[in-house]
């Protein structure tokens, strides 16, 4: 195999996501004060005004373009947890996802809504995104400036459904966590920007009245926040995990993880949202492919062309959402699973065997 090419490595933030109507494309260490998407084609003028014909028109077409959606991926050594609000714009969705890894069981809080009855922030920092259906609430709230991040859900249960509560803090202050903040082109001027980062994570998790988890000192959450201009139709392929290393003494261990994606990204030599996590530091890793010989049920392979990333996913547990006739409109597969394998970067390698996470083969036309 050849001699991996390593990304360069990430660099200051800058001042918003998009200046004097130009993406602000690179890949940064740290949040984006400014996250203004809707701004991106619009000059300004010698006054700072924005100007020219059909603005307007030009921003709403942009916003209705646009995938928008705040995630997050926690647990402990028992539970993983995925939860989002999502905005497609056609449709609206909050999710709470709990899978028991000892017994590959998923439990599923979820309803649709209309996209305008919910918000997923722009920037993290003071903020939140939130999305609330009768008793059924999911937000996350954004707390860069002061190095946390704090999920709260709730459910009451219905017929065999049981209750869930769901009270999270993540720390990712620069002695706990690292930050990959990617702004990248799928054109000169349509872009994907998403911020990823993992942490540790104190908390609780409440199922039908129980507290399940959170282990104390072996909680991390994986923040996931994500606006995407994409072509049509979209498509990717994404893998993540990540755990609590056994601790030592008075130390409750670090978080060690990974995130893989195949995207449509152009150069993903140069831009890819592929990155090692071990403790407060980041390792980017060169572009993947992922292939199912036995399709979205069997095993994924997921590879570099130079050995970097040699990683299995075996999927468990399934869950699934298909949109129109032979899913015409969205198909996607998103399993729960583990992993094994190992992955090297420049000056760190993480052996990923016995990890537990989530991948997504995602199709949208919507």
């Amino acid at each position: 195999m050849s001699t991996p090419i390593f990304p360069p490595a990430p660099t200051p933030p800058p001042p918003a996501l998009v200046e004097d109507g130009r993406y602000a494309f690179g890949t940064y260490d740290g949040p984006i004060p400014l996250i203004n998407p809707l701004d991106a084609g619009t000059r300004l003028d010698a006054e700072g005004t924005p100007h020219g014909r059909f603005r307007s028109l030009r921003r709403m077409n942009r916003n209705l373009r646009l995938k928008e959606w705040e995630a997050f991926q926690l647990g402990d050594d028992d539970w993983f947890v995925l939860g989002a609000v999502y905005n497609a714009k056609t449709i609206g969705l909050i999710q709470i996802l709990a899978v028991n890894k000892n017994d590959d069981s998923i439990l599923r809080w979820e309803t649709k809504m209309p996209a305008p009855t919910l918000s997923v922030a722009r920037g993290l920092l003071a903020s939140s995104s939130r999305g609330r259906v009768a008793d059924f609430r999911v937000e996350i709230g954004n707390h860069l400036e002061r190095d946390r991040i704090a999920v709260d859900a709730h459910h009451p249960g219905r017929g065999d459904l049981p209750s869930m509560g769901l009270h999270v803090v993540g720390s990712c202050g620069p002695e706990e966590a690292a930050h990959l903040v990617t702004v990248h082109p799928f054109s000169v001027d349509r872009a994907l920007y998403s911020h990823k980062v993992m942490m540790p994570m104190d908390g609780s998790l409440v199922i039908g009245g129980e507290r399940v988890g959170i282990a104390a000192d072996r909680g991390f959450l994986i923040l996931d926040d994500h606006h995407g201009d994409y072509p049509r139709p979209m498509r990717y392929d994404w893998v993540t995990a990540a755990r609590r290393a056994p601790g030592n003494g008075g130390d409750p261990g670090r978080v060690e993880g990974f995130n893989l994606t195949a995207n449509q990204i152009l150069d993903p030599a140069v831009f890819n949202e592929n990155a090692l996590w071990i403790g407060n530091t980041l390792h980017r890793l060169p572009p993947v492919t992922v292939e199912r010989p036995q399709g979205p049920w069997g095993k994924w392979l997921i590879r570099d062309a130079s050995g970097a990333v040699d990683v299995t996913f075996t999927p468990t547990v399934r869950s699934t959402m298909h949109v129109g006739p032979r899913k015409a409109l969205a198909a996607y597969y998103a399993p729960y699973g583990w992993y094994e394998g190992a992955i090297e970067a420049q000056g760190a390698t993480l052996n990923v065997d016995g990890m537990f996470g989530v991948g997504e083969q995602k199709r949208i036309t919507l």
